[in-house]
């Protein structure tokens, strides 16, 4: 048979398929369709199809076989149990401060966790878990073991080793202490409402509370002991919360006070730093008069210093009342005005070893600027006392000019004398 026999051989057989299918067409729709339907019932059963992935839940459980889940489960149980709490909290992640609190409260009443049976689900990602466990309780003082269950959201971490999240974990679902993720969540009730957990839990409760029943001891615990216990560490534990809440608004506040207290004292330091310069600008001297005391303030019962002998020279830099400040071995001290002559008198006012008095007056009323510190006296006498001492620049204004060449003026609220020449321009 040569080769264009054989192409028309398979042409005949291609037409002859061709017509069967066109006669039975809708007998090979019907069966296209149950292929599809098949493929979608496939599909959907997958643990890690679909928009949220939640179709896992509604397979049966699976006695657990992962030997890394079964030691994940049992060390969890074994922490708890003798209130290893730095264990839980490597193993639980995260251990809110509120759950430590209660977990270290609730082990004291907990001997052991006996028989733990394993039950698993598909989680939402690839190894991850819904995990329900059956443990038996062992209370301390009781003899009877109470049936439990509890749920576990279990997943690998970035070093690939599992934990459990504990965000999904009873206390935090019950405290909301933690951020759910929605879809986490929506996992999580479309898991609770699976008939095979709803009758996994009445299998559990009906064995709970016949245990509570064949031993009073139990359901005093239970019902009293245990309910009781709990109420006043929630009531204990939130007055330390608030008391620990307050305690770190107080340190807060004094922190932020100390802090201003802080730039203030800078602040300072650094206006004393430019202090010396501004005095500098306005220094002057003089001579003691006679022997004084030198005091720590600008107070005669302040402390004292020392004391300067008369004709000793001094640096002033300012005045403070009846006080003068001055530089007294390198310290800044006070001493009173009365013992100070200050040598810009010398030559230009009231402080000349001879008074000459000029004659000429000035006007009442007049204002005038001084042109150096001149000393105001309380008599139109050279050597009577100083009612104050008016520095270079500052004003003084005239109530009368008298023959003795003197001229009464108004310093401020003082009043007193200076000498006639020294005001006239």
């Amino acid at each position: 048979m040569n080769f264009q026999d054989l192409k028309t051989k398979f042409k005949n057989i291609v037409d002859i398929c061709v017509e069967f299918v066109i006669k039975n067409k809708r007998y090979f729709l019907a069966g296209c369709i149950f292929i599809a339907m098949a493929l979608v019932l496939f599909l959907g059963t997958s643990p890690y199809t679909g928009d949220n992935g939640t179709s896992g839940v509604y397979k049966k459980f699976k006695s657990n076989k992962n030997t890394e889940l079964d030691k994940l489960i049992n060390d969890y149980y074994t922490a708890f149990a003798s209130g290893d709490l730095d264990t839980l909290k490597a193993i639980a992640v995260p251990m809110s401060d509120k759950e430590v609190s209660y977990t270290a409260l609730y082990s004291q009443y907990i001997d052991s966790f006996n028989d733990v049976k394993i039950y698993t689900k598909p989680g939402l990602t690839k190894d991850s878990y819904l995990v329900t466990t059956e443990v038996s309780l062992k209370y301390t003082n009781i003899d009877t073991l109470v049936p439990g269950l509890d749920f576990f959201y279990v997943e690998k971490n970035d070093q690939g080793k599992l934990y459990i999240n504990n965000t999904y974990g009873t206390f935090n679902r019950n405290n909301n202490i933690y951020e759910l993720d929605p879809k986490v969540s929506e996992l999580y009730e479309l898991y609770i409402r699976q008939d095979d957990l709803r009758d996994m839990r009445n299998d559990v409760q009906d064995s709970y509370d016949e245990a509570l029943k064949k031993d009073p001891a139990l359901a005093t615990l239970m019902n009293e002991t245990l309910h009781e216990a709990i109420v006043q560490w929630n009531k204990d534990y939130d007055e330390q919360a608030a008391a620990a809440a307050e305690a770190e608004a107080q340190a807060e506040q004094e922190a932020a006070e100390a802090a201003a207290a802080e730039a203030e004292a800078a602040e300072a330091e650094a206006a004393e730093e430019e202090a010396p310069a501004e005095e500098e600008a306005s220094t002057s001297t003089g001579r003691t008069n006679a022997r004084a005391n030198v005091r720590a303030e600008a107070d005669k019962d302040s402390e004292k210093l020392g004391s300067v002998e008369q004709g000793t020279t001094v640096t002033i830099y300012g005045e403070e009342g009846d006080f003068y400040k001055f530089d007294y071995n390198g310290t800044q001290a006070y001493i009173t005005k009365s013992a100070i002559d200050l040598d810009s008198e010398a030559g230009a006012n009231d402080s000349a070893d001879e008074e000459t008095t000029t004659g000429g007056s000035v006007a009442e009323g007049t204002v005038i600027t001084l042109t150096s510190t001149t000393n105001i006296r309380a008599q139109m006498d050279q050597s009577s006392s100083k009612v104050a001492v008016a520095y270079s620049g500052e004003k003084v204004t005239v109530i009368m000019s008298y023959a003795e060449g003197w001229t009464k003026v108004k310093y401020g609220n003082k009043e007193g004398y200076i000498r006639t020449d020294l005001l006239q321009q």
